[in-house]
Order: C-alpha cells, then structure tokens, then sequence
C-alpha cells in the first residue's frame, strides 16, 4: 500500500485520517470517483467532524481493491457482489459467468479441468454451463480477500486434481468399513437386500459424510494455517478474526 506522506496528517487530528482530496491523492482516483462510490454503497462514508469527513486506511484497501478488479475487467455491478454491497444471487451469478468467460478466453486448460471435474459444462447450444455452482462461489470468495479470480479458479482446478484420487480411495475405505463392520448387537448390512431408494440414501449419505468430516478438519486447521501462511508471505503475523471459520452444517 502507498505510504502516507507526513504533510497529510496533524496534530489536531489522529493520523491516518484523510480528506477526501488526500484519500484520492493516495489511490489515485479523482473526488468525484470516491464520492460516486459512496453512492452506490461500495465505499462506506467517511467520519464527519463538523462539516469535515475524514477518511481512514480501510477506505484507502477498499478503494485500492476496487481499482485491481476493475483492472481484472470486472464491472462496478461484479464488483458489487464480490464486496458484498449487493447479496443478490443474479449479481453472484454474473459474476461466476464473468469469471468463466475469462477463464475460457485466457486459461483454457483451466475450464477443461474444471469441465473433467463436472464443476462447467456446455449446453446443447454450445454455451457454459454451471454445474455446481456451489464449488465456484466458494472459489470466487476468495476474490474478497483481494485474491484474483483467475487465480481462484486456477486454485481450484488443481486442487480438484489433487484430491480426486484420495477422494475415490476414501469412499472405498469408508463405504467398506459401513458395510462390513460386524458389533455385537448390529450385525452385518445385508447389501443385497437393498432396493434402488435404500442405495441411492446410502450413496448421499457416505457422500455427505465425507464432505462433512472434510470440512470438520478443515475448518479445525483453517485459521491457524491460514494465518501461518500469511505470516511466512508477509513476514509478519496477521491478525485474524475467530468467526472466519463457521459451521455451515
């Protein structure tokens, strides 16, 4: 980030509090940019002081964030949904196709991975079709955190490569141990008792149980890990909120 020249701040009033003439001055953005902004609720207005508003160093990353995704080719509308000034699911939608057709334009390999993985596919008029549009909101998430979108979806690609292996020997160990486990009291599952309902339920089951104790020791690892790998790029330990990591179910 831009270092805040001294002439800016003082003393009868905290640092790193700016005018709306020195915030634009430090992103290099115009007032009438940063007031537009306000407006449409991607910026947060500043602290009046009198008939002064004062600005701070969040509206100075916000603002520098806005700046690399409309450099990434996203509209202020994408924006929006990425920031989370709009929760509307048309503007997160727009903003998956958005990244889409970039990742088809720009990184091919990139689509084809995620189209092998069933995240995209193609319609019978040839145009992208969302599969699991789930798997790409959690990838395009990380957009908020300043992360490109084309990194994200590359970030995914590979690591759908990676764990589609382990995730095929999983469901063979732990559908194994379901059905052949013999306690006393519950004996053995007779498989082939089960009619289509009893397998289908089976199936989402051992599905959703994988997915779920996955996501357990994730979110048991995620925030002490994830801040480690920050410090490392950084040098420096950030500081990172206990509700980042919630129980979704």
């Amino acid at each position: 980030m831009t270092s805040t020249p001294l002439s800016l701040t003082s003393p009868d009033r905290p640092a790193a509090r700016y005018t709306v003439e020195e915030l634009s001055r430090i992103v290099g953005m115009s007032p009438r940019n940063v007031r537009a902004h306000q407006s449409r609720k991607l910026l947060q207005p500043p602290v009046r002081r009198g008939r002064v508003g004062y600005y701070d160093d969040t509206h100075v990353r916000r603002l520098e964030h806005i700046v690399s995704l409309q450099r990434q080719g996203f509209n202020l509308v994408s924006i929006g949904a990425i920031l989370g000034s709009e929760g509307r699911d048309d503007d997160r939608e727009k903003l998956i196709t958005t990244a889409l057709q970039r990742a088809i334009r720009e990184r091919p390999g990139v689509f084809r991975s995620l189209n092998r993985h069933g995240v995209v596919g193609w319609d019978e008029e040839g145009a992208v079709r969302i599969a699991r549009p789930g798997v790409l909101r959690a990838a395009l998430d990380l957009v908020r955190a300043g992360i490109p979108a084309a990194v994200t979806l590359q970030c995914l690609a590979r690591l759908l490569d990676r764990i589609d292996g382990a995730a095929a020997e999983l469901i063979k160990v732990v559908g194994s141990d379901i059905l052949s486990l013999d306690l006393p009291g519950h004996p053995r599952i007779a498989v082939t008792g089960m009619d289509d309902h009893s397998t289908g339920t089976f199936t989402q089951g051992l599905v959703e149980l994988l997915a779920s104790a996955f996501r357990a020791a994730a979110e048991n690892h995620g925030r002490e890990l994830a801040a480690d790998l920050l410090a490392s790029s950084y040098g420096a330990a950030p500081w990172v909120e206990e509700s980042v990591v919630v129980e979704n179910g």
